[in-house]
């Protein structure tokens, strides 16, 4: 078996929906590299169905396939060993995934959060267009979901890289630059 098989994943990225995970994490596999592992991707590929599908549906299954996969990924042999891997926004919360975050870190795993603030997400995602008063106060909403996922990648990672107004290689190259 190859060495790099017995190890954690290379780098983990963190941050929430529309932060660049997707984007930065493919750049930073190619240069390296590696494989790159999305525990989105994990999903939609077990059940058929992308994540934001099963959201919306309210599928009860979501949790327990969400840390599954990134258990899958974050094992040290796993299919996340020496690559780069993307966990979704609220896995890091999860006890079972945190516990595996510290032991993919103890093996020398990087940890990097990319940094995104409300008026880029909402830009990013789609949500600057008007909207129905009766839809609430998204960006209230979203400013208090970065906040509180914050605080956990703030716990978890090595170093944060602020993503607003900087093209992806630029953010690639500054998680480069840290490793």
């Amino acid at each position: 078996m190859c060495a790099d098989r017995l190890r954690p994943p290379a780098l983990v990225l963190l941050g929430v929906a529309g932060s660049g995970k997707s984007t930065i994490g493919r750049i930073l596999a190619d240069r390296l590299g590696v494989a790159l592992v999305e525990t989105d991707d994990l999903i939609a590929t077990a059940t058929g169905l992308s994540v934001g599908a099963l959201v919306v549906s309210r599928d009860p299954r979501l949790p327990d396939l969400q840390r599954r996969a990134a258990l899958e990924a974050l094992a040290p042999g796993g299919i996340g060993a020496a690559g780069v891997v993307t966990l979704g926004a609220s896995l890091p919360t999860d006890p079972e995934v945190a516990l595996a975050l510290d032991v993919a870190h103890e093996g020398g795993a990087r940890i990097v959060e990319l940094v995104v603030d409300t008026a880029e997400l909402a830009r990013r995602e789609g949500l600057n267009a008007p909207r129905s008063v009766a839809l609430g106060a998204p960006r209230a909403m979203l400013t208090r979901m970065i906040r509180s996922l914050r605080q956990t990648y703030l716990r978890v990672a090595d170093e944060s890289v602020d993503t607003v107004g900087v093209a992806p290689a630029t953010v690639a190259d500054q998680v480069l630059a840290g490793m």
